[in-house]
């Protein structure tokens, strides 16, 4: 069984059509003279992958290394037949022909082909090779047209989906993680600890429809895959950032704890932060980080709907938010520097730490969001520009056919019923 979002069901729609590749893939093989049906239901089986790209960049691979390991068994074949010698001299040979043409995937493939042709009896062995590759080559097209054919899988719209689902609840994580902190609450930090691990889950899904639009990086796999090159750099960009914005919020509620754990110890010797906590001046501090993590919440969500749905309009509202961040960063630096001043000799040395690790991981995520916003933007003004010139192409393209058509009037004339030139003359 699988299991799926939608529950569990006997059979996924990948084993279905893997089964019928395999089957139609024998079936054909067997038609064609010589051919290996096996050779053609196995290589159906590894090219049936969960992308399209992947499964042609594993067939090109299986065919490039069975075509080489053919060649190369039968010049050694024809020239030395079965000999135990030659036979790992050629294993050799392939094995380095396929690092330096980067085929490492095919390897173990190649260095077998060869093998098995060398073993082959006089006579056989050319029948054995054409045979092996033909069988190879059924199953690849068999399997890349069932895949591309019947219900292709289209990671793109899945990837997008998650990615809205955590830009809907993502930001939120920013001001849960600060005003944990400025409530010193050990249960709301461990709440956003357990939140981050449903966040971690919903990333590596992420991650994982990301690995299937890998073949945008091929020519190919732009158009398989339906996802131009720049904008699988910018998910990419999107999935890394996620992962280390977790890290610094997962450091923010670790924080709070070690700070309430510290508080506590103090109260058993007798002491306490309470001045500490009550000034204006560290007050002051605290309501600056609630409304950075604000600022970031906003700029996430802004940032993260241009990227997953292409909101263009969004635009001037990013680059306002990105342009405030690093004015407000000025902000949040005074009022830890005005805090410091005044509570200076008195401070625990664990909470100015503290202070200044919250203000660390902020800053660094507000630097890493303002350059993906940064880089977002730039990637939505050059779709949007190629768009224009498409634009303004077609319509260039149409009024030159018009006045092409203007122009064949004024030379033959209107065309009548009969044909050209019946009609009356210009």
């Amino acid at each position: 069984m699988t299991e799926g979002r939608g529950g569990t069901v006997l059979f996924g729609l990948r084993t279905l059509k893997t089964g019928v590749a395999t089957a139609l893939a024998v079936f054909l093989s067997g038609l064609v003279p010589h051919s290996l049906p096996m050779l053609a239901g196995v290589a159906a089986i590894i090219c049936l992958q969960p992308s399209i790209t992947a499964g042609v960049q594993k067939g090109l691979t299986r065919i490039q290394t069975t075509i080489l390991g053919g060649l190369l068994g039968l010049v050694f074949h024809y020239l030395f037949g079965y000999h135990v010698l030659m036979l790992g001299i050629a294993v050799i040979i392939a094995i380095r022909i396929c690092n330096w043409l980067s085929w490492e995937e095919g390897i173990s493939l190649a260095a077998l082909t060869v093998i098995v042709i060398m073993s082959q009896a006089p006579g056989e062995a050319l029948p054995y090779t054409l045979g092996r590759v033909t069988s190879t080559l059924i199953g690849i097209v068999v399997a890349t047209a069932i895949n591309i054919l019947v219900a292709p899988p289209r990671h793109l719209p899945t990837f997008r989906q998650e990615l809205k689902f955590l830009t809907a609840s993502f930001p939120d994580l920013y001001q849960q993680a600060v005003e944990a902190y400025a409530a010193n609450d050990p249960e709301s930090s461990q709440r956003i600890l357990q939140e981050l691990e449903a966040a971690e889950a919903e990333v590596d899904i992420l991650q994982q429809e990301l690995k299937y639009l890998q073949g945008a990086q091929m020519g190919f796999g732009v158009f398989l895959e339906r996802i131009a090159f720049q904008d699988y750099i910018l998910f990419d960009r999107c999935v890394h950032f996620l992962r280390d914005v977790m890290e610094k919020i997962k450091d923010l509620a670790e924080i709070t704890q070690k700070r309430y754990h510290r508080k506590q110890e103090l109260l058993r010797q007798g002491r306490s932060q309470d001045s500490d906590y009550l000034s204006p001046e560290f007050r002051e501090l605290l309501d600056s980080l609630r409304e950075l993590a604000v600022m970031l919440g906003e700029l996430h969500h802004c940032v993260f709907r241009l990227v997953g749905e292409g909101e263009l309009g969004l635009m001037p509202h990013i680059r306002h938010r990105a342009g405030e961040f690093a004015r407000f960063q000025d902000r949040v630096r005074q009022s830890l520097k005005n805090w410091e001043v005044e509570s200076i000799h008195k401070l625990d040395i664990f909470l100015l730490m503290s202070a200044h690790r919250i203000i660390f991981d902020l800053e660094e995520i507000g630097e890493d969001l303002t350059g993906l916003a940064k880089a977002a933007v730039a990637a939505a003004e050059k779709k949007e520009h190629t768009g224009q010139v498409r634009g303004e192409q077609d319509i260039e393209e149409g009024e030159v056919k018009h006045v092409l058509g203007k122009q064949g009037e004024n030379k033959y004339g209107n065309d009548g019923e009969d044909g050209p030139g019946t009609g009356s003359p210009a």
